[in-house]
């Protein structure tokens, strides 16, 4: 049985060799080659950060889960920039 995205997802997280305090995160079932083109050439090289399980719960630094959770699931990707 499958759970609901909103609810629970495996997340990968890249960090960007080409802008600091940059990162990707991607649903771990896609792969950086689904990303649109025009978004690797602004991220550059990707380098992994780490894999999470993100749920609606869980406390993040700078992102709220339940938004990372629906840019997932709308966007297939959610990009974070470092604000200044």
């Amino acid at each position: 049985m499958q759970r609901d995205p909103l609810e629970y997802r495996e997340v990968v997280v890249y960090r960007s060799a080409k802008k600091a305090d940059t990162y990707l995160y991607l649903p771990a079932e896609s792969t950086l080659s689904d990303l649109p083109s025009e978004l690797n050439q602004l991220f550059g090289r990707a380098i992994f950060a780490m894999e999470l399980v993100i749920t609606p719960q869980l406390k993040m630094s700078r992102l709220q889960a339940t938004d990372v959770l629906i840019a997932l699931g709308t966007h297939g990707y959610l990009l974070q920039i470092r604000t200044p």
